[in-house]
């Protein structure tokens, strides 16, 4: 089945899911285009003499332990997804799991507010028979395990490691504005179970939305379906693989956020293990709702304020172009290979 196929599918709800090969090929181009822009930017911004000198002392062995990083964060992550699946009556492999993953990843990257992930993936999984509303649960709980943590410990870990200045506490603030509205969110839809629904449906019946209000109903959607996935996921008997996936996305956060500190390591810095890692936490928690498709040229503005923190400024623009290829350019290029080969099928 090809992905460009998209563009005649529609979801339960009967939206439109409206992706097709033209808007990914657009996708790609503006992905590209932005990240090289921002990549020669933040370079030459930073750049100097010093720059060629510190080059001279990279490390390759750190830069092969960043890599093994990397593919052991995309296992545990798959495995993760798995573990999940178990919960529903169609169960994924590891290696399905991988695949559904980064061609999510792909998809992010080529999209606005990265949310172009979501149907694509709903769509693939339905192939293997599983339906849009139980892939959406599945897929939901594992970015609420992510995020959920994610952006519980960020800030936290960044005080608590030192690295607590105006621009963190800023971002700190953001990330803590997030958590308020979703929990405020999540207690309506216990108290008020209709309310989000009705104002869905409202919005929904507006002739020509605009931006915000497309946003909002996509918004709204994706957490009534998120609701409904943690009443199901927390039902007594599904309580050991919840636990068990709780304990995998810890050691995915681990090996993700720990890449941060090995490049430091390849390029010959001296460094506070856990305050990187803060750091790194800190930097894609405040990524999730960005505009630009991947979160490009906002990523590595933010990268470059927080890590000028650890990292001198001749090698700031080298480490943020290796940190965003790692921890996001690297899997999106996985994920493209794995959509290429769909739509050759």
């Amino acid at each position: 089945m090809a992905v460009s196929l998209l563009i005649n599918k529609r979801n339960e709800s009967g939206t439109k899911l409206g992706i097709t090969r033209t808007r990914i090929v657009r996708g790609v181009r503006l992905f590209i285009f932005i990240g090289a822009l921002t990549a020669v930017g933040v370079i030459a911004f930073t750049a100097s003499k010093e720059t060629i000198v510190g080059l001279k002392r990279i490390k390759p062995l750190w830069l092969v332990i960043t890599l093994l990083l990397w593919a052991t964060a995309g296992l545990f992550d798959g495995l993760r997804l798995a573990v999940l699946s178990r919960v529903g009556e169609h169960r994924l492999s590891v290696l399905n799991s991988i695949e559904v993953i980064y061609l999510g990843y792909f998809m992010a990257a080529i999209t606005p507010f990265q949310v172009g992930g979501l149907p694509v993936q709903l769509y693939l999984m339905n192939g293997w028979g599983i339906s849009p509303g139980k892939a959406s649960s599945l897929l939901l709980m594992r970015g609420f395990l992510f995020y959920g943590i994610l952006l519980a410990t960020a800030p936290l870990i960044t005080a608590r490691m030192g690295g607590w200045t105006t621009l963190t506490q800023v971002l700190s603030g953001y990330i803590w504005l997030v958590i308020l509205v979703a929990a405020f969110l999540i207690v309506v839809s216990v108290v008020f179970p209709n309310f989000l629904r009705v104002w869905r449906e409202r919005l929904t019946q507006i002739a020509k939305p605009n931006l915000f209000q497309k946003v909002l109903v996509w918004a709204l959607t994706e957490f009534g379906e998120f609701v409904k996935g943690v009443k199901f996921y927390l039902k007594p008997r599904y309580y050991g693989w919840l636990i068990f996936g709780v304990f995998l996305t810890v050691f995915t956060l681990f090996a993700l956020f720990a890449m941060s500190a090995t490049l430091l390591a390849g390029l010959g810095l001296k460094f506070h293990f856990g305050r990187v890692m803060g750091l790194s936490m800190l930097a894609t928690s405040v990524l999730l709702f960005v505009p630009t498709p991947g979160a490009s040229g906002v990523a590595e503005a933010v990268g470059a304020g927080l890590y000028s923190m650890v990292c001198p400024k001749h090698l700031l623009g080298v480490y943020v172009v290796l940190w965003r290829f790692f921890s996001f350019y690297l899997g999106a290029l996985v994920g493209g290979i794995i959509t290429l080969r769909r739509v050759s099928r």
